[in-house]
């Protein structure tokens, strides 16, 4: 026994080595930020890397996944536990696959093969929807969040039946123990808690005012809806709030399923600035109110999350609210950036619900009037992107815009857009495209970039070529 703990542990040091050494190479060679390769090269050399790095985290690991919000609910996650006391570690460059979840661990770990040493030290991990089984098999987390689930790179994913499928699987596996924090209004992801032996944490928005219903809009108007039938019987559900896709408050006529009750909700949303949403909370702990530095109200089931998966770790309210109010936006997720007298403001969308809501928070009040949107098909936005024509772009539709379109496929989002009756410059060279919307941007003015994934990647790596922002891996955990 001993000497097979001593081969795996000469295993495990070859193995941070040679990691390490891969992303070194990566950034001296200036070929990114090497938040995957040094996992590809770790578990190459010891596959139970994982497994044998993560068991020796004091206060355990936390799994984040969703169709949309991973690194913002991540983000507030972490902002919310240093608020506590806690020492936190993240993939926080968003690299979410089960090869990034391992460099994540190998950049903090010693030559020897081991972690750095930290009492007090708990990890976050954003993960990709399809890696979430296998990351949760090796982490063995304290805490799981499972947030929202949409329609999403089709051609990579498969419809949400089947990934919802494989999150029931998975956690029908996990340890009873384990602390489960779903949205109770998505009700594709309230329904996962069937799967699960242990007690379920819920979270939602008990707020009517802010139901597309108060906006004087059909409930459906505008809306992509991914899930429309109870997912215990598969008759049709009913509303009687909807927030935004299928959203809400349901029930099932036929079988009496229904929105559980949530544990953590929010009972006021106000929005006081683009980018200054003042929430107020009900909790076990009591209530409270935090004012988060994010733009679009989905951000607030983010920020509910977050505060749930806290409560459940032992956090008190006042940490929370402190928390959520310390938070600032990620890389690409709402982030500005300054930039020849202009403020950018990026938003990612990547698929018909996250790009719908993005515009609906762009026009809904103060338009937005100089945008860009860069339209990427590369293989971690999804080949397929037939998905833009169920984006609401008529949302643009006789808005005063400056509208710059780029990307790979930026030939086909101006077809999209001329059948909702608008029209764009079209640059498909992103770096060309940045500087014509810039210049049709006027100084003081703010330009509004929404791109896809890798196209988000593009954009931010060219206003880092020009000095505008620093390298997004330049940040670190403390």
């Amino acid at each position: 026994m001993q000497s097979r703990e001593r081969t795996g542990g000469v295993r495990a040091a070859a193995a941070v080595t040679l990691a390490r050494l891969s992303g070194a190479l990566i950034r001296r060679l200036g070929m990114g930020g090497g938040a995957s390769l040094p996992g590809i090269v770790a578990r190459r050399v010891d596959p139970t890397i994982i497994r044998r790095l993560s068991g020796q985290l004091a206060r355990g690991s936390i799994v984040v996944t969703a169709t949309n919000g991973k690194t913002t609910t991540c983000g507030l996650i972490a902002a919310i536990l240093r608020q506590g006391g806690l020492r936190v570690w993240r993939n926080r460059e968003g690299s979410n696959l089960i090869n990034g979840v391992a460099a994540a661990l190998i950049i903090r770990a010693n030559f020897d093969g081991r972690l750095r040493r930290g009492d007090n030290t708990i990890a976050i991990f954003e993960v990709d929807e399809a890696a979430f089984p296998a990351v949760v098999r090796e982490l063995q987390p304290r805490a799981i969040v499972i947030n929202n689930l949409f329609r999403d790179q089709l051609d990579r994913y498969g419809e949400v039946e089947t990934v919802a499928m494989r999150w029931r699987e998975t956690l029908a596996e996990i340890s009873p123990e384990t602390v489960l924090v779903l949205n109770a209004d998505d009700p594709s992801i309230a329904a996962l808690s069937a799967s699960f032996r242990g007690e379920t944490l819920f979270y939602g928005i008990n707020d009517a005012r802010q139901a597309i219903a108060a906006e004087g809009k059909a409930s459906e108007q505008g809306q992509t809806i991914d899930a429309r039938t109870c997912p215990r019987c598969g008759a049709d559900l009913e509303y009687s709030l909807r927030f935004y896709s299928h959203i809400g408050h349901y029930t099932c006529a036929s079988c009496g399923e229904h929105r559980p009750a949530p544990a953590v909700f929010a009972t006021g949303v106000a929005k006081e600035q683009f980018d200054r949403q003042r929430i107020t909370i009900s909790s076990p702990g009591g209530a409270g109110e935090a004012l988060i530095a994010l733009p679009g109200f989905y951000n607030v089931y983010n920020a509910l999350a977050a505060a749930t998966v806290a409560a459940g770790l032992g956090i008190d309210l006042p940490a929370v609210l402190a928390g959520l109010e310390r938070f600032r936006p990620a890389f690409g997720r709402g982030e500005t950036i300054e930039a020849e007298g202009r403020t950018l403001r990026l938003m990612l969308a990547k698929n018909p619900t996250g790009f719908t809501e993005v515009l609906r928070t762009l026009f809904s009040a103060n338009p937005a009037r100089h945008l860009l949107l860069v339209l990427n098909d590369n293989t971690a936005d999804g080949h397929d992107i037939s998905w833009i024509w169920d984006v609401d772009f008529e949302q643009l539709t006789g808005k005063d815009l400056a509208l710059t379109l780029s990307g790979t496929r930026a030939d086909d989002l101006a077809v999209r857009l001329k059948y909702g009756g608008v029209s764009g410059a079209v640059e498909g060279d992103i770096p060309a495209a940045i500087t014509q919307a810039i210049n049709a941007t006027p100084t003081g003015e703010t330009l509004y970039i929404v791109p896809t994934y890798t196209a988000m990647l593009a954009v931010r790596g060219e206003l880092e070529r020009r000095g505008y922002t620093a390298p997004y891996w330049e940040g670190k955990d403390v």
